[in-house]
């Protein structure tokens, strides 16, 4: 067993400890410091070596985990297709917004051909649409902005207000209670677009 003695050392006599340890003063290069940092790097070489895992070895051959986690799926419930979209013209939904009342069973929908500034983007579809759970094949109001909402919000106060943010960059604010009888909805208030941001608003909130 080694004790970590020197070989030519006997640490049970005082008169050999003295001296090694006096001789351990004189050369800095033979104390605890130098020697715990050769200890060191020769402990973090192996540790690291046995850390190493080779990730296309099988080390539990036939061995089978105790626990199980289930098998995770999903199901279509319905499906809403934007009417605005054919075979030529695809828009993307650029936003969802659920009504803050979950018992309404009604989701905001915006959709928009997120390509600033190119060519098709000019005279694209521009209207979003409020969805009802209870009849996904038609919408059952429509949004008609000056320009296609990239993003949309209810007021969680006042449900029947959305706020929209437009593609040219403009904010709106539709009254839902204020409705067209054809279930069409103009901006109740919007943004000069002189004064409203340079590029598409992709996102707003309520404070």
């Amino acid at each position: 067993m080694s004790t970590g003695w020197p070989k030519d050392t006997n640490y049970d006599e005082p008169n050999e400890v003295t001296k090694y340890m006096r001789r351990m003063n004189k050369e800095p290069q033979l104390g605890y410091a130098p020697a715990a940092k050769d200890l060191t790097t020769g402990a973090t070489k192996s540790i690291r070596s046995n850390n190493e895992i080779n990730m296309f070895e099988e080390y539990f051959d036939g061995e089978k985990p105790e626990i199980m986690s289930d098998t995770v799926t999903t199901q279509t419930i319905m499906i809403f297709k934007d009417p605005m979209s054919h075979d030529s013209v695809k828009r993307a939904v650029t936003k969802i917004n659920w009504h803050p009342e979950p018992s309404e069973g009604r989701v905001a929908i915006a959709y928009a051909k997120l390509k600033f500034q190119s060519k098709d983007s000019f005279g694209m579809a521009k209207q979003a649409y409020i969805w009802n759970l209870n009849n996904p094949n038609t919408p059952e109001k429509t949004l008609d902005p000056i320009s296609p909402l990239t993003t949309l919000a209810h007021n969680p106060k006042i449900p029947e207000s959305i706020v929209g943010g437009c593609y040219d960059g403009s904010l709106c604010v539709f009254d839902l209670s204020k409705g067209h009888s054809s279930g069409v909805i103009k901006p109740a208030i919007k943004t000069e677009l002189e004064k409203s941001h340079h590029d598409p608003v992709y996102e707003c909130y309520w404070n």
